[in-house]
């Protein structure tokens, strides 16, 4: 994994990379505390947590996903541990990996598919009702760089090897897009600071090979964003424009890739002073967003300020929505999901105060629901590093 990029911007899929200071790692020991899921159930939300990649190293029980009902009350399916794990939740079911297997959790049961795989995952993204596609950071290979990419249905997994590394994920009509630095043959300069950033197509290619699409130099790295919003056959995502000169300041952007054409574009995004940076230097509270965070000719995020930013896609203006309970720090982990009318935040601050996940209006910034696990992080977690969460369609 490309540490040195992942380290300038702060996101969900960075976690790892943060936490690495500021939190015991360790895998579970003894009996859990919340029961073995048996189904779906009622669950509303799921919570992903998992070891690092370095401290998976056989085949014992190194994560797991929980299952949260509204009331708070839990369940729990365990795994070998995917590091950065994701999770996709489609009408038909709930998918996430660990690195020998695929699962998939409905109103049926758990079913669990033999899949073996690399231990770092980028993103996992519903394509259908009934289908998921899994991206995970195999890493250098000889002549580049390689990413899986494990297609699971209802009857099973398939998997397939591209070349790149991708931080930035997007689907488009069912169709999965990564962008990241050139590498391989792709490879202009051979330094990775100076590459161009390319948009490449990873599924349903003629030949089932990457394709590229079009590549950029007014993007320094591909930040981590694991589900930005395509719209229209676009791409958008905010990001950082800054050069590679050391020291130089942030320079917010919305970024714009055409699936079609290949352009890219970028907007520069401008705000009231009073609000303070909308990117940190230290690469701490990058923007969160999320597919459905366009709508209304704006795209709205988690990050400044603790707050839900909207964006003009015209004009690049930034204005803020309302301030939530999550925080985005080198030590706080709270992450974001916007359906169509709400924004749920699953609150991980680092303080002791228990997991919860709030929801709230899009248009009025007014809490909606709260969902307080009812065990004390320590006991939710295990061990284990939170990672990321899900929502019920």
């Amino acid at each position: 994994m490309d540490l040195d990029n992942l380290s300038k911007y702060g996101a969900p899929v960075v976690v790892s990379v943060l936490s690495l200071v500021v939190v015991a790692s360790g895998c579970s020991l003894g009996e859990s505390k919340i029961p073995a899921a048996e189904a779906l159930g009622e669950a509303e939300y799921a919570l992903c947590f998992s070891e690092q990649s370095r401290d998976i190293v056989d085949d014992g029980e190194y994560g797991k996903v929980v299952l949260v009902n509204e009331g708070g009350g839990m369940s729990q399916v365990s795994t070998q541990g995917m590091d950065v794990c994701s999770m996709a939740w489609a009408d038909k079911g709930l998918f996430f990996s660990d690195r020998s297997a695929d699962f998939r959790v409905d109103a049926d049961g758990v079913t669990r598919f033999d899949s073996p795989k690399t231990d770092s995952q980028y993103s996992m993204l519903a394509v259908s009702p009934d289908t998921a596609v899994g991206l995970y950071n195999y890493g250098f290979t000889d002549g580049g760089y390689t990413t899986q990419v494990v297609t699971t249905t209802s009857s099973g997994s398939t998997l397939k090897e591209v070349e790149g590394g991708y931080y930035t994920w997007s689907q488009c009509d069912g169709t999965v897009f990564g962008m990241g630095e050139a590498t391989g043959p792709y490879s202009v300069t051979g330094e990775p600071d100076t590459e161009p950033i390319l948009l490449n197509q990873v599924t349903g290619t003629a030949d089932g090979k990457e394709k590229n699409i079009g590549s950029t130099r007014m993007l320094s790295f591909a930040p981590p964003v694991p589900d930005a919003p395509c719209v229209d056959g676009k791409i958008l995502f905010i990001s950082d424009a800054r050069d590679d000169t050391p020291g130089a300041p942030a320079q917010p952007v919305l970024s714009i890739w055409d699936t079609t054409t290949g352009a890219y574009e970028q907007i520069a995004l401008d705000s009231d002073p009073a609000l303070g940076p909308l990117l940190q230097d230290d690469g701490t509270g990058g923007p969160q967003t999320t597919a459905h965070s366009v709508r209304n000719g704006k795209i709205e995020w988690f990050g400044a300020e603790n707050s839900i930013m909207s964006t003009d896609l015209k004009t690049g203006h930034t204005e803020q929505l309302f301030t939530v309970e999550g925080h985005i720090s080198n030590s706080a982990f709270s992450s974001v999901m916007f359906t169509e009318k709400e924004v749920i935040i699953m609150v991980d601050n680092n303080d002791d105060s228990k997991f919860r996940i709030i929801r709230y209006d899009r248009d009025t910034g007014k809490e909606l629901k709260r969902t307080v696990l009812d065990m004390p992080p320590h006991d939710v977690s295990e061990g284990y590093f939170y990672r990321n969460f899900a929502v019920r369609p």
